[in-house]
């Protein structure tokens, strides 16, 4: 799951995004910008360190320690050398500053120096406002010889109050993008719910309608979603009925007709007009099947030992002698369908296989959470650019339209719903060297080891 599949992520990181775009903002506008003062590189104006150098020649040796400690606090710090500690670096801007403190200094001695940044290769070694990682150090002389030193740091005081607050502004700041994400993911819930619906309305038509709860958008549309689910409900039932009147109505016409045929003289047109007959019966029951899937009620799964129903199937056909072969089942192999759904999945597979070819095979296997059922045949198969429309209602490939070639390809659609019940995946592949081979994978039954 990534960062723009989800939309509480998506959220929350638009909210990080400008949480940290408007503290570079503030820290932008509120930095100080480079100017001709020394206070623009956190340390005190020229004439405000002349008057602190000042201060510290009038007042006695034992006073200047008391004195300093009262000067330092601020954005920059002071101390006494005795010597004039190594030199880091200097440079033509460094040493424009350090003569505007000698201007105000009055014959004092000044240097000023700055400490190289360490990530100089990206940001430049240029002195900048506000660079306390690298900073300037302005050194001035006193009369008795010792050397007041004024760097653009804060003080140790204040580095510790600056490094509490940081501490907790982080963790203030840390707690608040918590709640803002928990937020977010309680707004977006019922979004989840919905596309949940969704896919259950999809797979089930009397799915229960999604909670009308959370923002108005959403309410509005959960709303809108039952109001169209109960429409298509309607549809669907009111289309059952229509054609469940009409194959009534047709069968009671087919049946007159069956029996009409039976006045005819010539018998081998009788027995055309009877197997027409009969062929257009199958065609309506088929037809009303699919028709009647998405308004019946939901299947209900039971555990199925598949070594002794494929067993039971594929006997059958045997007994009729059909060239149907069983391979090995493992006996505890079992899978989570609706018995009399499968049995007819199997049969009109394997019915579709011998009318196309001369021989089945069907197997079983299971891999994991899931079972394979597979069908295979040795009739000429289909153009790989078919095969994803196999399995469509009145998709053939054989242009006869008679059943015994195929009739009017609903075989196969009836397969295909009869498994999607079951919650399970039909796969038509290409069997080397000639046929086709289909695959029914079915959940494996939860309680098989």
């Amino acid at each position: 799951m990534t960062i723009g599949s989800n939309l509480s992520l998506r959220l929350a990181a638009i909210l990080l995004i400008g949480f940290i775009l408007l503290q570079l903002l503030i820290a932008a506008v509120a930095l100080p910008t480079s100017g001709e003062s020394g206070r623009s590189y956190g340390l005190p104006r020229p004439d405000e360190a002349a008057a602190i150098a000042d201060a510290l020649d009038r007042a006695p040796p034992g006073q200047r320690e008391a004195l300093i400690g009262a000067f330092d606090g601020g954005l920059y710090s002071l101390r006494l050398a005795r010597a004039l500690p190594a030199r880091w670096r200097s440079s033509n801007e460094l040493e424009d500053l350090a003569q505007r403190y000698r201007s105000a200094a009055q014959g004092r001695a000044v240097s000023v120096d700055g400490r190289r940044p360490r990530l100089s290769r990206w940001v430049g070694d240029t002195a900048r406002p506000a660079r306390f990682l690298a900073p300037i150090r302005v050194a001035i002389g006193l009369r008795d010889g010792e050397i007041l030193l004024l760097t653009s740091q804060p003080s140790d005081d204040l580095r510790a109050y600056l490094q509490g607050r940081a501490v907790i502004g982080a963790l203030g700041a840390l707690a608040l993008l918590g709640v803002l994400m928990l937020a977010v993911r309680q707004t977006t819930r019922p979004l989840g719910a919905l596309s949940r619906g969704v896919r259950r309305f999809a797979a089930d038509l009397d799915a229960p309608d999604l909670p009308v709860k959370g923002p108005r958008d959403v309410h509005e549309l959960a709303t809108a979603f039952n109001d169209m689910k109960a429409q298509i409900r309607a549809l669907v039932a009111e289309r059952t009925r229509v054609l469940g009147a009409i194959a009534h109505d047709l069968r009671t016409y087919l049946t007159r007709l069956k029996l009409r045929a039976e006045f005819i003289d010539d018998a081998d047109h009788r027995n055309r007009a009877v197997r027409d007959l009969d062929e257009m019966t199958a065609l309506v029951n088929d037809a009303l099947f699919l028709a009647d899937r998405d308004s019946a009620p939901p299947a209900r799964p039971e555990h199925v030992l598949l070594g002794p129903v494929l067993g039971e199937i594929v006997g059958a056909h045997v007994e009729f002698g059909d060239a149907v072969t069983l391979m090995p089942v493992p006996e505890d192999l079992a899978i989570a369908a609706t018995p009399l759904a499968l049995r007819r999945v199997l049969d009109n597979l394997i019915a579709n296989g011998l009318r196309h070819g001369t021989c089945v095979t069907v197997a079983a296997h299971g891999h994991g959470a899931a079972v394979d059922i597979v069908v295979e045949d040795d009739g000429p198969g289909v153009p790989a650019e078919a095969l994803s429309r196999l399995g469509l209602p009145f998709q053939r490939f054989d242009p006869s339209r008679s059943r015994e070639t195929g009739g009017a390809g609903l075989g196969l659609a009836i397969v295909r719903a009869l498994a999607g019940r079951d919650r399970a995946e039909v796969i038509f592949e290409q069997r080397a060297p000639n046929g086709l081979r289909v695959v029914l994978r079915y959940p494996r039954q939860k309680d098989d080891s």
